[in-house]
Protein backbone atom coordinates (compact mmCIF):
# COMPACT_ATOMS: atom_id res chain seq x y z
CA UNK A 1 0.00 0.00 0.00
CA UNK A 2 1.53 3.64 -0.81
CA UNK A 3 2.35 5.38 1.40
CA UNK A 4 1.09 9.14 2.16
CA UNK A 5 2.31 10.31 5.27
CA UNK A 6 4.15 13.02 3.50
CA UNK A 7 2.21 14.96 1.84
CA UNK A 8 -1.51 16.71 2.41
CA UNK A 9 -4.73 15.75 0.31
CA UNK A 10 -5.78 16.71 -2.75
CA UNK A 11 -7.09 19.88 -2.36
CA UNK A 12 -5.52 20.81 0.93
CA UNK A 13 -1.90 23.11 1.45
CA UNK A 14 0.08 23.41 4.42
CA UNK A 15 0.42 27.18 5.49
CA UNK A 16 4.19 28.66 6.47
CA UNK A 17 4.82 30.95 8.87
CA UNK A 18 4.64 34.14 6.22
CA UNK A 19 0.83 32.82 4.70
CA UNK A 20 -0.10 32.45 8.38
CA UNK A 21 1.14 35.40 9.38
CA UNK A 22 -0.94 36.98 6.95
CA UNK A 23 -4.29 34.99 7.22
CA UNK A 24 -4.02 36.15 10.88
CA UNK A 25 -3.45 40.10 9.78
CA UNK A 26 -6.67 39.69 8.00
CA UNK A 27 -8.61 38.46 10.27
CA UNK A 28 -7.33 40.21 12.81
CA UNK A 29 -8.58 43.66 10.59
CA UNK A 30 -11.60 42.57 9.27
CA UNK A 31 -12.71 41.32 12.73
CA UNK A 32 -11.70 45.40 13.89
CA UNK A 33 -14.52 46.27 10.87
CA UNK A 34 -17.04 43.84 11.85
CA UNK A 35 -16.97 44.38 15.62
CA UNK A 36 -16.88 47.95 15.06
CA UNK A 37 -20.38 47.86 13.48
CA UNK A 38 -21.43 46.18 16.22
CA UNK A 39 -21.22 42.45 15.46
CA UNK A 40 -20.37 40.21 17.64
CA UNK A 41 -18.43 36.83 17.05
CA UNK A 42 -19.96 33.14 16.82
CA UNK A 43 -18.59 29.88 15.89
CA UNK A 44 -19.99 27.07 15.18
CA UNK A 45 -19.10 23.07 14.90
CA UNK A 46 -16.81 21.83 11.99
CA UNK A 47 -18.66 18.74 11.92
CA UNK A 48 -22.31 18.76 11.35
CA UNK A 49 -25.43 16.48 10.87
CA UNK A 50 -25.70 15.93 6.68
CA UNK A 51 -29.19 17.35 7.95
CA UNK A 52 -28.10 20.95 8.16
CA UNK A 53 -27.33 21.05 4.44
CA UNK A 54 -29.67 17.69 3.04
CA UNK A 55 -32.29 20.87 1.31
CA UNK A 56 -32.24 22.09 -1.84
CA UNK A 57 -31.36 25.33 -0.62
CA UNK A 58 -28.23 24.56 0.44
CA UNK A 59 -27.04 23.53 -3.29
CA UNK A 60 -24.82 21.16 -2.16
CA UNK A 61 -24.81 17.82 -3.47
CA UNK A 62 -23.69 14.67 -1.63
CA UNK A 63 -20.42 14.31 -3.54
CA UNK A 64 -19.59 18.03 -2.90
CA UNK A 65 -19.55 17.37 0.75
CA UNK A 66 -16.67 15.37 2.95
CA UNK A 67 -18.58 12.87 4.86
CA UNK A 68 -18.03 10.80 8.06
CA UNK A 69 -20.48 9.11 10.39
CA UNK A 70 -20.39 9.39 14.70
CA UNK A 71 -20.61 6.35 17.06
CA UNK A 72 -24.42 5.99 16.30
CA UNK A 73 -23.68 5.39 12.98
CA UNK A 74 -25.44 9.02 12.05
CA UNK A 75 -24.18 10.79 9.27
CA UNK A 76 -22.04 14.02 9.81
CA UNK A 77 -20.45 16.41 7.22
CA UNK A 78 -17.34 19.04 7.34
CA UNK A 79 -19.51 22.06 7.36
CA UNK A 80 -19.18 23.58 3.34
CA UNK A 81 -20.82 26.94 4.48
CA UNK A 82 -21.28 28.77 7.38
CA UNK A 83 -24.50 30.34 6.99
CA UNK A 84 -26.70 27.25 7.03
CA UNK A 85 -25.03 26.56 10.54
CA UNK A 86 -25.46 29.98 11.60
CA UNK A 87 -29.37 29.83 10.81
CA UNK A 88 -29.70 26.34 12.44
CA UNK A 89 -27.75 28.48 15.55
CA UNK A 90 -30.19 31.50 15.56
CA UNK A 91 -33.29 29.13 14.83
CA UNK A 92 -32.42 26.89 18.42
CA UNK A 93 -29.98 29.58 20.68
CA UNK A 94 -31.36 33.15 19.81
CA UNK A 95 -35.22 31.92 20.12
CA UNK A 96 -35.78 35.19 21.91
CA UNK A 97 -33.22 37.87 21.33
CA UNK A 98 -34.18 41.23 19.69
CA UNK A 99 -33.65 41.16 16.12
CA UNK A 100 -31.57 42.55 14.49
CA UNK A 101 -29.26 39.98 15.39
CA UNK A 102 -25.45 40.57 13.56
CA UNK A 103 -22.69 37.96 13.86
CA UNK A 104 -19.91 37.55 12.61
CA UNK A 105 -17.23 34.27 12.34
CA UNK A 106 -13.99 33.24 11.08
CA UNK A 107 -13.72 29.47 10.26
CA UNK A 108 -12.82 26.96 7.59
CA UNK A 109 -15.64 25.49 5.44
CA UNK A 110 -14.47 22.07 3.21
CA UNK A 111 -16.09 21.39 -0.35
CA UNK A 112 -14.58 19.08 -2.59
CA UNK A 113 -14.06 21.63 -5.58
CA UNK A 114 -13.90 20.37 -9.41
CA UNK A 115 -10.68 20.30 -10.93
CA UNK A 116 -8.84 23.61 -12.25
CA UNK A 117 -11.05 25.68 -9.94
CA UNK A 118 -7.73 27.50 -8.55
CA UNK A 119 -9.35 26.82 -4.90
CA UNK A 120 -8.62 24.62 -2.36
CA UNK A 121 -11.11 22.06 -0.69
CA UNK A 122 -10.42 23.49 2.49
CA UNK A 123 -11.07 27.13 2.68
CA UNK A 124 -11.01 30.17 5.40
CA UNK A 125 -13.70 32.04 5.68
CA UNK A 126 -14.68 35.27 7.89
CA UNK A 127 -17.86 37.37 7.14
CA UNK A 128 -21.09 38.34 8.75
CA UNK A 129 -24.90 38.13 9.53
CA UNK A 130 -27.09 40.40 9.03
CA UNK A 131 -30.27 38.58 10.28
CA UNK A 132 -33.67 40.15 10.89
CA UNK A 133 -33.30 43.00 8.73
CA UNK A 134 -34.93 44.09 5.38
CA UNK A 135 -34.82 46.32 2.81
CA UNK A 136 -32.48 48.77 1.23
CA UNK A 137 -30.78 50.13 4.65
CA UNK A 138 -29.77 46.44 5.57
CA UNK A 139 -28.66 45.70 1.87
CA UNK A 140 -26.59 48.52 1.66
CA UNK A 141 -25.09 47.95 4.79
CA UNK A 142 -23.36 44.94 4.15
CA UNK A 143 -22.34 45.95 0.94
CA UNK A 144 -20.56 48.72 2.35
CA UNK A 145 -19.17 47.08 4.85
CA UNK A 146 -17.63 44.27 2.17
CA UNK A 147 -16.04 47.01 0.53
CA UNK A 148 -15.07 48.83 4.09
CA UNK A 149 -13.66 44.87 5.17
CA UNK A 150 -11.49 44.67 2.08
CA UNK A 151 -10.20 48.39 2.05
CA UNK A 152 -8.91 47.36 5.35
CA UNK A 153 -6.23 44.89 4.41
CA UNK A 154 -5.62 46.45 1.06
CA UNK A 155 -5.50 48.53 -1.47
CA UNK A 156 -5.42 46.36 -4.50
CA UNK A 157 -8.06 47.28 -7.53
CA UNK A 158 -11.15 45.77 -6.09
CA UNK A 159 -14.43 45.53 -7.79
CA UNK A 160 -17.81 44.73 -6.79
CA UNK A 161 -20.03 42.77 -9.32
CA UNK A 162 -24.14 43.13 -8.02
CA UNK A 163 -27.40 41.45 -9.63
CA UNK A 164 -30.42 39.66 -8.36
CA UNK A 165 -31.19 36.25 -8.03
CA UNK A 166 -34.79 37.01 -8.29
CA UNK A 167 -34.39 38.57 -11.88
CA UNK A 168 -32.40 34.72 -13.11
CA UNK A 169 -35.27 32.96 -10.72
CA UNK A 170 -37.64 35.02 -13.48
CA UNK A 171 -35.92 34.01 -16.29
CA UNK A 172 -35.91 29.84 -15.68
CA UNK A 173 -39.93 30.61 -14.78
CA UNK A 174 -40.36 31.02 -18.01
CA UNK A 175 -38.57 28.39 -19.46
CA UNK A 176 -41.23 25.84 -18.46
CA UNK A 177 -38.63 22.81 -17.35
CA UNK A 178 -38.09 20.12 -14.65
CA UNK A 179 -36.25 21.03 -11.77
CA UNK A 180 -33.07 19.38 -13.03
CA UNK A 181 -32.81 21.47 -15.82
CA UNK A 182 -33.12 24.27 -14.26
CA UNK A 183 -30.30 23.13 -11.78
CA UNK A 184 -28.32 22.35 -14.92
CA UNK A 185 -28.47 25.31 -16.14
CA UNK A 186 -27.70 27.49 -12.89
CA UNK A 187 -24.49 25.76 -12.53
CA UNK A 188 -23.30 26.13 -16.74
CA UNK A 189 -23.85 29.53 -15.89
CA UNK A 190 -22.17 30.21 -12.49
CA UNK A 191 -19.39 28.05 -14.02
CA UNK A 192 -19.32 29.97 -16.93
CA UNK A 193 -19.76 27.12 -18.99
CA UNK A 194 -20.91 28.25 -21.81
CA UNK A 195 -21.13 25.23 -24.64
CA UNK A 196 -22.96 22.94 -22.32
CA UNK A 197 -25.19 25.87 -21.58
CA UNK A 198 -26.20 26.07 -25.31
CA UNK A 199 -26.71 22.81 -25.56
CA UNK A 200 -29.10 22.62 -23.01
CA UNK A 201 -30.88 25.91 -24.45
CA UNK A 202 -31.30 24.54 -27.86
CA UNK A 203 -32.81 21.35 -26.79
CA UNK A 204 -35.32 24.00 -25.06
CA UNK A 205 -35.86 26.15 -28.55
CA UNK A 206 -35.64 29.49 -29.34
CA UNK A 207 -37.51 32.03 -27.66
CA UNK A 208 -36.75 35.58 -26.22
CA UNK A 209 -36.09 33.43 -22.87
CA UNK A 210 -33.34 31.02 -24.26
CA UNK A 211 -31.82 34.19 -25.91
CA UNK A 212 -31.30 36.44 -23.17
CA UNK A 213 -29.90 33.05 -21.32
CA UNK A 214 -27.46 32.68 -23.88
CA UNK A 215 -26.00 36.37 -23.73
CA UNK A 216 -26.13 36.67 -19.85
CA UNK A 217 -22.11 37.51 -19.90
CA UNK A 218 -23.71 41.02 -22.09
CA UNK A 219 -25.61 42.22 -19.23
CA UNK A 220 -22.67 43.83 -17.19
CA UNK A 221 -22.63 47.42 -16.84
CA UNK A 222 -23.84 50.35 -15.54
CA UNK A 223 -28.19 51.71 -15.30
CA UNK A 224 -28.15 50.86 -19.32
CA UNK A 225 -28.17 46.99 -17.85
CA UNK A 226 -31.27 47.37 -16.51
CA UNK A 227 -32.93 49.30 -19.12
CA UNK A 228 -31.65 46.96 -21.56
CA UNK A 229 -33.02 43.84 -18.92
CA UNK A 230 -36.98 45.35 -19.07
CA UNK A 231 -37.24 44.99 -22.41
CA UNK A 232 -37.66 41.22 -21.81
CA UNK A 233 -41.64 39.93 -20.37
CA UNK A 234 -40.74 38.98 -16.76
CA UNK A 235 -43.66 39.52 -15.38
CA UNK A 236 -44.29 41.87 -11.88
CA UNK A 237 -41.73 39.77 -9.84
CA UNK A 238 -39.15 40.42 -12.56
CA UNK A 239 -39.73 43.82 -13.06
CA UNK A 240 -39.53 44.51 -9.14
CA UNK A 241 -35.86 43.00 -9.14
CA UNK A 242 -34.72 44.81 -11.36
CA UNK A 243 -36.03 48.28 -10.37
CA UNK A 244 -34.90 47.41 -6.53
CA UNK A 245 -31.37 46.62 -7.80
CA UNK A 246 -31.63 49.81 -9.73
CA UNK A 247 -32.01 51.84 -6.74
CA UNK A 248 -29.88 50.32 -4.93
CA UNK A 249 -27.08 50.94 -7.34
CA UNK A 250 -28.03 54.64 -7.54
CA UNK A 251 -27.41 54.83 -3.49
CA UNK A 252 -23.99 52.84 -3.92
CA UNK A 253 -23.24 55.56 -6.48
CA UNK A 254 -24.08 57.91 -3.74
CA UNK A 255 -22.30 56.52 -1.40
CA UNK A 256 -18.95 57.31 -3.33
CA UNK A 257 -18.53 53.46 -4.29
CA UNK A 258 -19.34 54.25 -8.52
CA UNK A 259 -16.34 53.37 -9.06
CA UNK A 260 -16.37 49.98 -7.74
CA UNK A 261 -19.76 48.71 -8.50
CA UNK A 262 -21.07 47.20 -11.68
CA UNK A 263 -24.29 45.19 -12.22
CA UNK A 264 -24.00 41.99 -13.55
CA UNK A 265 -27.07 40.24 -14.30
CA UNK A 266 -25.62 36.49 -15.10
CA UNK A 267 -24.55 36.41 -11.26
CA UNK A 268 -26.09 33.25 -9.55
CA UNK A 269 -24.82 31.31 -6.81
CA UNK A 270 -25.03 27.34 -6.40
CA UNK A 271 -26.62 27.74 -3.30
CA UNK A 272 -29.96 28.18 -3.98
CA UNK A 273 -30.90 30.38 -0.55
CA UNK A 274 -30.18 33.90 -2.10
CA UNK A 275 -33.57 35.91 -2.67
CA UNK A 276 -32.58 38.92 -3.35
CA UNK A 277 -29.86 40.99 -4.13
CA UNK A 278 -27.03 38.62 -4.93
CA UNK A 279 -22.74 39.92 -5.08
CA UNK A 280 -19.42 38.74 -5.73
CA UNK A 281 -16.50 40.88 -5.36
CA UNK A 282 -12.66 40.42 -6.92
CA UNK A 283 -9.43 41.55 -6.08
CA UNK A 284 -6.45 42.37 -8.57
CA UNK A 285 -3.83 39.75 -8.10
CA UNK A 286 -6.50 37.18 -6.74
CA UNK A 287 -7.99 34.95 -9.57
CA UNK A 288 -10.69 34.12 -7.54
CA UNK A 289 -13.75 36.16 -5.89
CA UNK A 290 -12.68 37.01 -2.85
CA UNK A 291 -16.16 38.11 -1.23
CA UNK A 292 -19.88 36.53 -1.90
CA UNK A 293 -22.77 37.44 -0.69
CA UNK A 294 -26.58 38.46 -0.76
CA UNK A 295 -29.80 38.44 1.05
CA UNK A 296 -31.72 35.07 1.62
CA UNK A 297 -35.33 35.69 3.16
CA UNK A 298 -36.34 32.17 2.86
CA UNK A 299 -33.34 30.28 5.06
CA UNK A 300 -34.01 30.98 8.42
CA UNK A 301 -37.97 29.28 8.36
CA UNK A 302 -36.43 26.26 7.05
CA UNK A 303 -34.39 25.90 10.74
CA UNK A 304 -37.91 27.00 12.50
CA UNK A 305 -38.03 30.88 12.76
CA UNK A 306 -38.65 32.86 9.82
CA UNK A 307 -37.04 35.98 9.12
CA UNK A 308 -35.23 38.09 6.30
CA UNK A 309 -31.12 37.76 6.53
CA UNK A 310 -28.45 39.11 4.47
CA UNK A 311 -24.56 38.44 4.53
CA UNK A 312 -21.39 37.98 3.09
CA UNK A 313 -18.50 35.57 3.30
CA UNK A 314 -14.74 36.66 2.73
CA UNK A 315 -12.12 34.27 1.44
CA UNK A 316 -9.29 34.95 3.88
CA UNK A 317 -6.49 32.89 2.50
CA UNK A 318 -7.13 34.22 -1.12
CA UNK A 319 -7.22 37.97 0.38
CA UNK A 320 -4.24 37.00 2.89
CA UNK A 321 -1.80 35.77 -0.46
CA UNK A 322 -2.59 39.32 -1.86
CA UNK A 323 -1.77 41.18 1.32
CA UNK A 324 1.39 39.50 1.52
CA UNK A 325 2.35 39.64 -2.61
CA UNK A 326 1.78 43.58 -1.75
CA UNK A 327 3.70 43.40 1.49
CA UNK A 328 0.60 45.07 3.50
CA UNK A 329 0.86 42.99 6.53
CA UNK A 330 1.32 44.47 10.37
CA UNK A 331 4.72 44.73 11.17
CA UNK A 332 5.73 41.85 13.46
CA UNK A 333 7.86 41.86 16.25
CA UNK A 334 10.26 39.43 16.18
CA UNK A 335 12.59 38.69 19.12
CA UNK A 336 15.56 41.25 19.94
CA UNK A 337 17.63 38.86 22.52
CA UNK A 338 18.42 35.68 22.99
CA UNK A 339 19.63 34.41 26.42
CA UNK A 340 21.95 32.06 27.29
CA UNK A 341 22.25 30.31 30.43
CA UNK A 342 26.04 29.05 31.12
CA UNK A 343 26.19 25.58 32.75
CA UNK A 344 24.96 26.28 36.32
CA UNK A 345 22.95 29.21 35.94
CA UNK A 346 20.20 27.41 32.91
CA UNK A 347 17.11 28.06 35.28
CA UNK A 348 18.18 31.71 35.91
CA UNK A 349 18.43 32.45 32.32
CA UNK A 350 14.78 31.32 32.41
CA UNK A 351 13.75 33.67 34.79
CA UNK A 352 15.78 36.48 33.03
CA UNK A 353 13.63 35.48 30.28
CA UNK A 354 10.55 35.61 31.94
CA UNK A 355 10.74 38.84 33.08
CA UNK A 356 12.06 40.81 30.15
CA UNK A 357 9.19 39.15 28.86
CA UNK A 358 7.15 40.73 31.53
CA UNK A 359 8.46 43.76 30.48
CA UNK A 360 7.48 43.82 26.94
CA UNK A 361 10.93 42.58 25.84
CA UNK A 362 10.64 39.77 22.97
CA UNK A 363 13.18 37.20 23.65
CA UNK A 364 14.27 34.05 22.73
CA UNK A 365 16.00 31.54 25.46
CA UNK A 366 18.78 29.52 23.69
CA UNK A 367 19.32 26.10 23.59
CA UNK A 368 22.67 25.56 22.77
CA UNK A 369 24.90 23.99 24.73
CA UNK A 370 27.93 26.48 23.63
CA UNK A 371 28.15 30.29 23.80
CA UNK A 372 29.81 30.26 19.96
CA UNK A 373 26.29 27.92 19.21
CA UNK A 374 24.37 30.50 20.61
CA UNK A 375 26.20 33.67 18.51
CA UNK A 376 25.91 31.73 15.07
CA UNK A 377 22.45 31.17 15.88
CA UNK A 378 21.90 34.86 16.70
CA UNK A 379 23.54 36.42 13.41
CA UNK A 380 21.13 33.89 11.23
CA UNK A 381 17.92 34.90 12.84
CA UNK A 382 19.09 38.68 12.90
CA UNK A 383 19.11 38.91 16.44
CA UNK A 384 21.58 41.51 17.83
CA UNK A 385 22.28 40.97 21.00
CA UNK A 386 23.05 38.20 23.64
CA UNK A 387 22.72 38.38 27.31
CA UNK A 388 24.84 35.51 29.01
CA UNK A 389 23.51 34.59 32.45
CA UNK A 390 26.38 33.33 34.89
CA UNK A 391 27.03 34.97 38.40
CA UNK A 392 26.36 38.29 36.28
CA UNK A 393 24.29 39.45 33.47
CA UNK A 394 26.45 40.35 30.87
CA UNK A 395 25.51 41.83 27.09
CA UNK A 396 27.07 41.05 24.09
CA UNK A 397 26.23 43.46 20.75
CA UNK A 398 26.42 41.27 17.32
Amino acid sequence: MKNYSKITPEGTKDYLAMESRAIRCAEKRLSAVFKSKGYEKVMTPTIEFFDVFNRDSSGYNPEDLYSLTDSYGRLLVLRPDSTLPIARLVSTRFQNARLPLRLYYNQNVFVRQKNLTGRNDEATQSGIELMGAYGLRADLEVITTAVEAIESCTSADFKLEIGHAGFFKELCKKLNVTDEIVSEIYNCVESRNFVSLNNILDKIGKSDVTDCIRNLPRFFGGLEIIEKAKQIDLGEEGKKSLDYLKELYVLLGNAGLSNKIVIDLSLVNRTNYYTGIIFKGYLQGSGVSVVSGGRYDSLGAEFGRDMPSTGFGIETGALATVMLARNELDEEKTPEIIVFGEKENIVKALEYSKNLRANGVYCENSTFETLEDTRGYAISKGIKKVCVVGKTVREEIL
